[in-house]
């Protein structure tokens, strides 16, 4: 009976504290491979989004979750829906050259922008609004469409983050508790 209290006592919360531990190492792991799957071509800054918070001996609680950058757009592959810009239109490139991630290059649009034969608006009537490029000449003028303008985007849902880490959590979570009070009981002392 001694050694059962000394072990619940002084054992049990380490051996909790380790399964919470694995098994939200696990969630995060499984939600990072997720991503890969899920989105096309994620950037490195996107697949760092995952960051776990341990449990402690005195809190065996712990928690995995997106930071707070990414976490403001992986949110809508998360829960689906429609976004609405931050100022007035999302830009979508056309014909634009992009990077590996399937992104345009950082201040491509303000780069073209700074040229005399760009700019942005709508031209004509009942035109597009986007950015454009003036091509031609006095004789042949014409635009050439770089980006447009939409007023949201609509994304379905695809990430399964929570359903995937209850899932993973639900199977794991006994398997590493038994593990962990396996362990403790043989290093009791």
């Amino acid at each position: 009976e001694r050694d059962l209290s000394d072990a619940a006592r002084k054992q049990l919360p380490w051996a909790i504290k380790g399964a919470i531990d694995a098994t939200l190492a696990a969630v995060k792991r499984n939600a990072e491979k997720r991503m890969d799957k899920q989105i096309d071509r994620p950037t490195p800054f996107t697949k760092k989004a995952f960051r776990q918070i341990k449990a402690r001996k005195s809190d065996l609680t712990g928690a995995v979750f997106a930071q707070r950058v990414q976490a403001s757009y992986l949110r809508w592959i998360e829960d689906g829906g429609n976004r609405t810009p931050d100022g007035k239109a999302i830009v979508v490139p056309v014909g634009q050259r992009l990077n590996k991630y399937g992104n345009m290059a950082k201040g491509a649009l303000g780069r073209a922008l700074a040229s005399p034969k760009v700019f942005s608006g709508r031209p004509g009537k009942g035109g597009a609004g986007g950015i454009y490029r003036r091509t031609g000449g006095k004789r042949n003028p014409g635009l050439k469409l770089l980006a447009y303008y939409t007023p949201r985007a609509t994304y379905r849902r695809s990430l399964g983050f929570l359903d995937g880490a209850a899932k993973t959590a639900r199977a794991l979570l006994p398997k590493e508790l038994e593990r962990a009070f396996r362990e403790a009981w043989a290093s009791r002392k």
